[in-house]
């Protein structure tokens, strides 16, 4: 069996909590949906009295329909602000809004019907505008306040001396702290051109089918935001210390190129960020720099010292780093902490889109290469828990990887499943053990908190077997042909210095057509079961959010919802059952 990772999702774990508190459970279903895609983590109440039960400190950010029954969205914004809750809110209504709101305590106003775009770019000011002092913050609520009154004819408001004395009162304010509140909209602007090129980013990822690919709609995404003046992707070669961009916009890469490497500060900057993993910021980038990337001498007309800021992010998935991605804004102002933390996700996104592109070209291929290892270090935990107990380990499958952990299925002979349990109970390197079947040989559900598994899997490679006889092991793992060999062995052999390279192989695959895919599911399937699983899936059922509910789509058949769920079931396992079988089939000797 294949012991290949499952795909990585970006983890929500640190994400900011956004409660949505609408009556239209669709509209609230469909905040939640957008609010997740957009990396956020969503959580519902369809009433203002389940609003304020779940309204908590962990919530970072409100969206609140104004008009429910029962408890209004201004009574529960009320509710909320004499609960000593400070956090931002968005008031969301499909009535007009009148002077009525210029005394409630919101930070942003939202006339439906809304879109992805205004939900999230919403969430994202309002967060970014919470770190801003007070009375800024206030300049922005009000601001907001005053751009919705503004969509209304003058003559339509209930006291049009009430948007007057707001607009007063606004100025008065921008007059007070004008140099931080022109600083605050220009970090807001970058922001938004950041979130919106990640969200672009993010819908290249989906459909790209080759790294150069995303790498060339980032830069083009980043270059044509208006934000920033150059951006490229580029690797760093530690033997020679110099770049090695591959893909650029905004400039002329091979100039860049050519001159760039003498640059020791930006240099710098990329070998660090590359080595570390780390965003780096320079925030003085040299004359001698800026003639190199942008030409001319360098100078400014009032002869300051700098006008050109940049940032470097790391392109990593787990372990493994494809480069960096180099952006300049022409600018002296120096990249903000928000700024920072958003190209570092920035980052792990592309990272993790190429490692995803890697990993698909690597299932498509039709020849690979297959690197086996002889691995004894016993600071693997496998390789340890074998030695320990003479059993003879035997990997059958990953369930889930991530930065920290990797939890596999292993299976345990020569053993009983009561001695082995005990032993990676108490191993410290064991996270979680759970005994699944006792038998000889006895399957194990592990949790570990590192193994060459781990790290092959980070650097991209399918772990294709891994057998460990009384400490003595034999891996063998799957690459694409065109993949860095050497770097790979290195990744294994520096985390685990008792291990080396026993082979290197290039193996055909034999590839099953569709049409006999199609064929071997057709006689697993009976009519009842293919019927339901083609109307489920035309009527949208298999969507997210679903267009069709399970009851709807069992009374377009006339059966019952059980009934359908059970003819599902039954067909996705069968469907399962085909892929399994053809994915065995590839394990056998050849």
């Amino acid at each position: 069996m294949s012991t290949d990772a499952t795909e990585d999702v970006p983890s929500h774990d640190d994400a900011p909590v956004v409660l949505v508190v609408d009556d239209d459970e669709d509209l609230a279903e469909t905040c939640e949906y957008w609010l997740d895609a957009g990396q956020y983590v969503p959580r519902v109440a369809n009433s203002g009295e389940e609003a304020l039960e779940a309204m908590s400190e962990d919530v970072d950010a409100v969206l609140l329909d104004r008009r429910m029954p029962t408890l209004s969205g201004d009574e529960v914004l009320e509710e909320f602000r004499d609960r000593g809750f400070d956090v931002p809110v968005a008031m969301m209504t499909a009535v007009a809004p009148d002077t009525d709101i210029v005394d409630m305590p919101f930070d942003d106003y939202l006339v439906k019907p809304v879109s992805q775009d205004d939900i999230l770019e919403a969430v994202d000011e309002m967060l970014a505008r919470s770190s801003f002092d007070e009375d800024v913050r206030e300049y922005f609520a009000m601001s907001s306040t005053e751009e919705a009154l503004a969509a209304r004819e003058t003559e339509e408001l209930r006291d049009a001396d009430e948007l007057a004395a707001l607009r007063e009162e606004i100025t008065e304010q921008y007059e007070e702290y004008e140099p931080v509140i022109e600083r605050r909209e220009r970090e807001l602007d970058r922001l938004t051109h950041i979130n919106t090129v990640i969200r672009e980013v993010d819908r290249v990822l989906v459909d790209a089918e080759s790294r150069e690919e995303i790498e060339s709609e980032v830069c083009a995404s980043l270059a044509d935001s208006g934000a920033y003046s150059v951006a490229w992707i580029t690797g760093y070669n530690e033997r020679t210390e110099r770049f090695d961009p591959r893909v650029a916009a905004g400039a002329d890469v091979d100039r860049v190129e050519a001159e760039t490497a003498d640059v020791s500060e930006v240099a710098t900057r990329v070998k660090d960020a590359v080595t570390t993993g780390e965003v780096r910021a320079i925030d003085a980038v040299s004359s001698a720099h800026r003639e190199a990337v942008f030409g001319g001498d360098g100078s400014t007309d009032d002869d300051s010292t700098v006008e050109t800021s940049a940032v470097v992010a790391p392109l990593s998935y787990r372990e493994k780093t494809y480069g960096a991605v180099l952006v300049y804004a022409d600018r002296a102002e120096a990249f903000g902490e928000q700024e920072l933390e958003v190209f570092g996700e920035l980052g792990e996104r592309i990272g993790n889109g190429i490692n995803s592109v890697e990993q698909r070209k690597l299932l498509l291929a039709d020849t690979i290469v297959e690197l086996e290892f002889r691995h004894t270090d016993r600071d693997d935990p496998f390789v340890d828990l074998s030695a320990s107990t003479g059993a003879t380990a035997n990997l059958k499958g990953v369930a889930s990887t991530s930065d920290s952990s990797l939890t596999c299925y292993l299976e345990a002979a020569g053993v009983s499943g009561e001695s082995f349990l005990e032993a990676a109970t108490t191993h410290d390197l064991v996270e979680d053990v759970r005994l699944v079947t006792e038998g000889d040989p006895s399957l194990f559900e592990i949790t570990v908190a590192s193994s060459a598994v781990h790290t092959l899997s980070s650097a991209g490679a399918t772990v294709k077997t891994f057998r460990v006889e009384e400490g003595e092991g034999r891996l063998v793992a799957e690459v694409a042909p065109d993949a860095d060999l050497k770097a790979l062995a290195r990744a294994v052999e520096s985390a685990y210095e008792e291990t080396s390279v026993l082979s290197k192989r290039r193996v055909e695959r034999s590839v099953q057509s569709g049409e006999s895919f199609r064929k071997d599911l057709e006689d697993r399937l009976t009519e009842r079961q293919q019927t339901a699983m083609e109307t489920a899936f035309s009527a949208g059922y298999y969507e997210w959010p679903r267009e069709s509910t399970a009851e709807e789509v069992a009374e377009a058949m006339d059966i019952s919802s059980p009934t359908l769920h059970e003819h599902l079931r039954a067909g996705e396992r069968k469907l399962l059952q085909s892929f399994m079988s053809e994915v065995d089939d590839e394990d056998e000797p050849r």
